[in-house]
């Protein structure tokens, strides 16, 4: 289903954001150890999700997932590109105030969502932002912690560690490493 952003649930279950094009299933989907393969979600409001791309899990268990859109539009049914989080079996919209959500990773507390905004249009967005996450679920307080500006590649894929240290892929040719940034988008080093 051209899978792309993986991560393990509590439950052992491998959860699968599927991407868009040709035979992309455009959908989250949940590998259980048996090898048995189901969907998590798939639409948002009866519309079919762009091209999930990253999937995180909060120290909660809540599961959320970037659904931007690279590439063909021409099967586009979601206005927006969006951040999204698994409650009872439905997606809901955690943020839009991203131009092309990719990566995304967690605070240690679970308090802080930072998400690759790597929208790869002339003069689109290429930052690392910070959201406060809401009790219900939902983010707030958007905040740029780190502008790659123009004509240099954004984050892609990203994970964090255990003092909230976030690392980060992203770059083209000899600006191509990974970053190193401190929990407030410090850049710390380069890889």
């Amino acid at each position: 289903g051209r899978a792309n952003g993986l991560a393990f649930d509590g439950r052992g279950r491998l959860l699968a954001c599927e991407g868009g094009g040709e035979n992309g299933g455009r959908r989250v989907s949940i590998t259980s150890a048996d090898g048995s393969v189901s969907t998590l979600v798939d639409h948002f409001q009866g519309k079919r999700f762009n091209s999930p791309n990253d999937v995180a899990i909060t120290p909660n268990g809540t599961t959320y997932f970037t659904d931007p859109r690279y590439g063909d539009q021409s099967d586009r049914e979601l206005e927006h590109e969006g951040v999204y989080y698994v409650k009872q079996g439905q997606a809901h919209l955690a943020t839009h105030e991203v131009e092309r959500p990719n990566g995304i990773v967690f605070s240690p507390d679970g308090k802080t969502a930072y998400v690759a905004d790597n929208n790869n249009q002339y003069g689109g967005a290429r930052t690392l932002l910070a959201f406060t996450v809401q009790d219900d679920g939902s983010f707030r307080s958007r905040r740029v912690l780190f502008d790659f500006g123009m004509g240099r590649r954004g984050i892609d894929g990203m994970a964090i560690d255990d003092q909230g240290n976030i690392y980060a892929t992203a770059g083209k040719g000899v600006d191509a490493a990974v970053y190193v940034f401190g929990p407030q988008g410090e850049h710390l080093a380069s890889i």
